[in-house]
């Protein structure tokens, strides 16, 4: 797991969650990351798999319900306004955490560094 600075915003490395549709069929998701925003918690989830419907570098955004001691529920947030707020905390949290990279095979647009001996901080994809 990679934490920012920004500790309204966890970057998440290979968390799968498994969801049930309304058919109560499976579905795997890694957890992006998980945002607070205005007390509230989100998690940004992507399909393992790919969904009808949405492309692949796109996510969907989650309000963390906690029920008990051990048990989270995850319910579909549908307000834009809302979704856009999230979505933006993630994108500057990232930004944040991938500042001052100066690795040539950092992508600075998905965060990405595949150079697996490289300490640049954007270790999103290092063992």
């Amino acid at each position: 797991m990679a934490e920012n600075q920004d500790e309204s915003v966890e970057l998440i490395e290979e968390e799968v969650i498994t969801l049930y549709d309304d058919n109560n069929n499976a579905v795997d998701f890694n957890e992006v990351a998980v945002v607070e925003y205005e007390g509230e918690f989100y998690a940004l989830l992507q399909p393992v798999e790919p969904m009808e419907g949405m492309e692949e570098d796109e996510a969907l955004i989650f309000k963390i319900v906690q029920k008990d001691e051990d048990t989270d529920e995850f319910e579909p947030v549908t307000d834009e306004d809302l979704l856009d707020a999230v979505f933006n905390e993630y994108l500057k949290a990232e930004a944040e955490f991938c500042d001052g990279c100066d690795c040539d095979d950092c992508n600075h647009d998905d965060c990405g560094c595949d150079d697996e001996h490289c300490d640049c901080g954007c270790g999103h994809h290092h063992e």
